[in-house]
Order: C-alpha cells, then sequence, then structure tokens
C-alpha cells in the first residue's frame, strides 16, 4: 500500500495528462481545459501533503521525508497558482491547441515531482528530462510569434548541454560508487579526484536549470520570448524542482568535509548574486529584468548551502533558504500573473506608467511583489527572508558573504524601483480600465496572502520550513532513511 502511496502524486499527473490525448474536442474549450488542470495538480498536491505516510523511507526509487514532501506541495502549489492566475490569457496570447498546451504544463510538473522525490541520480536524471522535455514545448506555444520559437530552440539547444554534463557526472559517479543511490553520496569516493569531477558535473547540471550564474545566458532570452504564462509557470516550478534535488544531493555530500566545495558554493552564490543585479540594472524590459533578478534571488537562496557546507548542522539557516524560496515563488508568479493580465505582449516599464490609476488592485499588487523582492516594508515577507538569511551567515562568521550579499540587496533597489515608481508617480499612456477575471484575481488574492500576511507572522512559516529538515541540519541521509517492510 506504502508504494501506491508513495507513487500517487506522480501517478495522477501522469495518468490524469493521458485525458488531454484521448478527449478530443472536449478539452478544447479555454476554461474546461484549465479546470481539468487544476483538479489534476489539486489532487497531486493533495496526495502529496495528505496520504504519503508521515515517516521517512527510501522504497522503489523515491525518497518519502518532510522535505521533499514540502518542496512538492510548494511546486503544486505554485503550479496552480500559475494556471488560475493566466488561464484567462491565454487565447489573447494565440496558443491553439489548449488541450496540448495543458498537457504539457501538467506532465512537466510530474517531472518536477519526479525529481523532488527521486531517490537516486538515475530517477533524478529522468525527472529532468521530463520536465525540460515539455517546457521546450511550452516555451514556443505561440507558433506565430518569432520570439517565441527563438526562445524555445535556444532553451532546448543550451538544455541539451547542460543534460549532458549531468549524464557524465552521473556515469562518473556510478563508476567510483558502484552506485546510484542518493543514500550513498556521502561514500569517501567524493573526496577522490573523479569523485570531485562527478560531483562537479551533476552541480553544473542542476546550476543551469536554477539559472544560476555563469550558466543562466537561457533565462533573460527565455522569460521575454515565452509566452508570460509559461514564464509564470516555470519562475516557480522549475526553481522548486531544481533547489530540492541540489539541496538533497549537497546535504549528503556535505558529509565529506571538504574545503573545495565550499568555496564552490560561495563563489556561486557570489557570482549569482553580483551578474544578476548589475545585469538588471540596464533593463528596461519588465521580463528581463525579473529573469536578471531571479539570477540574484537564487544566489541569495545559495547562502543556507554554504553555510551547511561548513557547519552540517547549521540546519536553521537551510530553513530560512526554503523560507527564501516559498516567499519569493509568491512574489514572482504574482508579478508575472500582472503582466499576463494586461497582455500578451505588456512588457516595457512605460506601459505600466499610472497602472495605478487604470486598475488600483494590479497597481497596489505590483507595487508589492517588487517592493518583496527589494526586501522593504509593507512586503515584509521578503525583508525577514533576507534578515534570516543575511544574519545566518554573519552568525556563522561568513562575514563576506553576509556583507556582499547586503551590498547587493542594496544595489537590486536601484532597479526595483523604477516599477513602483512607474505604477504610483507617473501618468499613464493608455487610460483605458484593465478588467480582471475572478480567477487572476483569486490568484493575485492568493500571492498577496502571502507577500503581506506571512510578514506578519514570519515564525509559522520559517517552523513549517524547519520541520522539514532534520534538527542537526540533515536533510536526508542513510541513517534516517526507514526502508518498508
Amino acid at each position: 500500500m506504502n508504494a501506491i502511496a508513495s507513487f500517487a502524486p506522480v501517478l495522477t499527473l501522469s495518468l490524469g495528462s493521458l485525458g488531454y490525448l484521448v478527449s478530443g474536442q472536449l478539452l478544447e474549450r479555454a476554461r474546461v481545459s484549465a479546470l481539468f488542470a487544476l483538479i489534476l495538480i489539486g489532487a497531486a498536491g493533495y496526495l502529496s501533503l495528505g496520504l504519503l505516510p508521515a515517516q521517512s523511507y527510501l522504497e522503489h526509487a523515491l525518497i518519502i521525508t518532510p522535505f521533499t514532501r514540502f518542496f512538492a506541495v510548494l511546486a503544486c502549489a505554485g503550479a496552480f497558482v500559475s494556471i488560475l492566475g493566466t488561464a484567462s490569457s491565454i487565447e489573447s496570447e494565440k496558443i491553439e491547441m489548449l488541450s496540448e498546451y495543458y498537457f504539457l504544463m501538467v506532465t512537466s510538473l510530474c517531472g518536477a515531482l519526479v525529481m523532488i522525490f527521486a531517490g537516486d541520480l538515475l530517477t533524478l536524471f529522468i525527472g529532468v528530462e521530463i520536465a525540460s522535455l515539455a517546457l521546450y514545448c511550452l516555451c514556443g506555444a505561440r507558433v506565430t510569434v518569432r520570439a517565441s520559437s527563438e526562445s524555445s530552440l535556444k532553451y532546448f539547444l543550451l538544455g541539451c548541454v547542460s543534460s549532458s554534463f549531468m549524464l557524465f557526472g552521473i556515469a562518473l559517479w556510478y563508476g567510483v560508487t558502484g552506485s546510484l543511490l542518493l543514500s550513498e553520496l556521502a561514500l569517501p569516493a567524493l573526496a577522490e579526484p573523479l569523485g570531485t569531477l562527478s560531483f562537479l558535473l551533476i552541480l553544473i547540471g542542476l546550476a543551469f536549470k536554477i539559472g544560476l550564474a555563469p550558466f543562466h545566458q537561457w533565462i533573460p532570452d527565455v522569460y521575454q520570448g515565452a509566452p508570460t504564462s509559461v514564464t509564470t509557470y516555470m519562475s516557480c516550478v522549475v526553481k522548486v524542482a531544481a533547489f530540492a534535488a541540489l539541496f538533497k544531493i549537497s546535504d549528503l555530500a556535505f558529509q565529506v568535509a571538504d574545503d573545495w566545495f565550499t568555496g564552490t558554493l560561495w563563489v556561486l552564490a557570489v557570482v549569482a548574486m553580483c551578474v544578476g543585479n548589475l545585469a538588471a540594472l540596464q533593463q528596461r524590459s519588465v521580463k528581463r529584468m525579473l529573469a536578471y533578478s531571479s539570477v540574484a534571488q537564487a544566489g541569495y537562496i545559495m547562502i543556507g548551502l554554504v553555510i551547511l557546507d561548513s557547519d552540517p548542522t547549521a540546519g536553521g539557516v537551510l530553513a530560512s533558504s526554503v523560507f527564501y524560496l516559498t516567499v519569493y515563488c509568491a512574489m514572482t508568479v504574482g508579478a508575472f500573473t500582472v503582466l499576463s493580465i494586461l497582455g500578451p505582449d505588456v512588457d516595457d516599464i512605460q506601459e505600466l506608467k499610472g497602472l495605478v490609476r487604470r486598475s488600483p488592485y494590479l497597481g497596489v499588487a505590483m507595487t508589492l511583489f517588487f517592493l518583496g523582492l527589494a526586501g522593504l516594508p509593507p512586503s515584509l515577507a521578503g525583508l525577514f527572508g533576507k534578515v534570516y538569511l543575511f544574519s545566518g551567515a554573519l552568525s556563522a562568521e561568513f562575514y563576506g558573504l553576509g556583507i556582499i550579499a547586503a551590498l547587493n540587496s542594496a544595489l537590486a533597489c536601484a532597479y526595483y524601483f523604477r516599477v513602483p515608481a512607474a505604477i504610483l508617480f507617473q501618468e499613464p499612456l493608455n487610460k483605458e480600465r484593465v478588467n480582471i477575471s475572478a480567477w487572476s484575481a483569486l490568484a493575485l488574492a492568493v500571492c498577496l496572502a502571502v507577500v503581506v500576511g506571512v510578514g506578519v507572522v514570519p515564525e509559522k512559516l520559517l517552523k513549517v520550513c524547519a520541520s522539514t529538515v532534520d534538527p542537526h541540519g540533515v536533510v536526508l541521509s542513510s541513517a534516517n532513511l526507514i526502508p518498508e517492510d
């Protein structure tokens, strides 16, 4: 029974997605097709949260722990809200064949859940490829728009390169250890040259999926060229799944202490923060600004991993990274949802001028999302997330990392403020009122509730995030895996 329960979220999405292929014209209506996708995603999230056994165990290449359950629910919630917020904009984006569109959405989420629950490196790679292949097609969903096809091709070519790095790293790891199980990644073989090389190759593959500099070249073009509805989905689900995989692999590898790994993660975090923020300063495109912002935000989230590497008992800092990833998903999904409501081609900051006069709800929401990304009140969730991370770095005596992160956060305000300033203090170029569907309004309300509400009582979410890791900061290890009878 537990084996069936372990696969239940993935089976729900994979079998449910087949309904799009056999339904014919039944699911070609926009709202019906979107509603069916929401039901499938909601069911997968409920199964991940409520029906999986509470204990931790490894079975049939899947790892079930509080950590993987939390990330599975977060990925499902992000997919649910992004589809809810952008469903009414699909037709305006000239996306045809809606059943295929939502089939790819559900399939990519299925791959993301496989990545999150993966108990060995081969299963992880299969999950990466399932999610990636579906997303390559989704990025080109606006077949009549050249930029959409171009973004799909770029994503596909660079994705193939990153997959080759990861697959080569997995092959080397198997040659060194004789096993692909994640529960055996702590073997002393990591200290050997081939073990070190294999881990670096796997890290490069995951860094590409996360969008860490210098492996971020695909992000600005794909975020700008892909349909806004797809970008909304990618900005949350892809990062959640990739970070879940990186956290699992890294935490196990940290049991073999080595200074080179701390230095590697330190450099990745700093380069991501600096490159992302400096590039975002030059952007007039809101989508490209958010794309480069996501690179910098990924650098902030990496702080927890850097500290955990140096001190495996620093579970509280890893909880801070999980906390910040959660609120970041709400902020970025909300921001892209606003752009989706405004129109498929709305991108330049000039087009956001005076938005608060055209739609007070959208104007205030967009302002709060960008203030949250900057880490400023009244969007206190983003502020507390950065305080937890930066103070954790200083407490662990990573003074350079904490100071660089704080300076980058201050630098980011220079471009984050441009959007609220245009929305609140400039005259609109177009004074036509903006119509908002009930679905989109509800999705924005959920994102606002996280961004503002979590900031009022951050301890509750932080407590939930802390409960997903072992008291000693270990996400997963051979010692705490309970095999099923």
